[in-house]
């Protein structure tokens, strides 16, 4: 008797434990999940798509641009007219390293008008002929060639040549040709990374030294 009611005390606890689980035991935490407001959800457009995927690929490749050495190379010069530009450069606080040419590299070919008897009859001739469509003029300041015209300067003489058969085609009067660079000794300025300012006051340089013109070198001249 005495083990039935020990057997039936089990059961009965058995029992109460199984339909009190949820107080027994702690309940499992429940994770909370976000809600979704349908009125903010946005359907992207191909184009809209396409820009998302240009930007992820411009953030994924993009690195600084190289840096790439341009130089130049202003000439030629007599040894009676280098200190005078080298004077001029340092004016513009530009620095240059002096480069010899040989006779035949620094053979320049100018097409010009003499030059005429005052400033004044220079510029309005000057003026004359811009008005034209003759724009690549300019009155030379070079005392030797004070107040001549001048059309142009090239290294290679057929170009002068060609140059000078054209402007007397259209009416021009008293146009010349003669070789520039006549001496012994001559040298080039050579200078690095110029800025587009810095070229234009370069060129601006131009009426005082008409035999000398500025381009683009490779930078191992330097």
């Amino acid at each position: 008797m005495k083990y039935f009611f020990w057997l039936f005390a089990f059961i009965n606890i058995g029992l109460l434990g199984y339909f009190n689980l949820d107080v027994v035991l702690p309940k499992p935490a429940q994770v909370q999940q976000a809600e979704i407001a349908p009125e903010k959800i946005k359907v992207l457009s191909q184009q809209e798509i396409d820009a998302l995927a240009v930007t992820k690929k411009n953030v994924a490749t993009s690195a600084p641009p190289p840096v790439i050495d341009v130089c130049f190379e202003w000439s030629v010069f007599s040894d009676a007219n280098l200190t005078h530009a080298q004077t001029a450069l340092e004016s513009l606080t530009l620095q240059a390293t002096v480069k010899e040419q040989t006779t035949q590299e620094a053979k320049r070919f100018w097409v010009y008008r003499p030059p005429f008897k005052s400033s004044t009859e220079a510029l309005k001739k000057a003026a004359e002929l811009r008005a034209n469509g003759i724009t690549d003029v300019f009155v030379v300041q070079e005392p030797r060639w004070k107040n001549a015209i001048s059309f142009g300067i090239f290294s290679d003489e057929q170009l002068a040549i060609n140059l000078q058969k054209e402007l007397q085609a259209k009416g021009i009067k008293g146009v010349e040709k003669s070789l520039r660079s006549q001496g012994k000794s001559y040298s080039s300025l050579l200078l690095k990374n110029l800025t587009e300012n810095e070229i234009a006051e370069i060129k601006k340089l131009k009426p005082d030294f008409p035999a000398a013109e500025l381009k683009e070198v490779s930078c191992n001249a330097l």
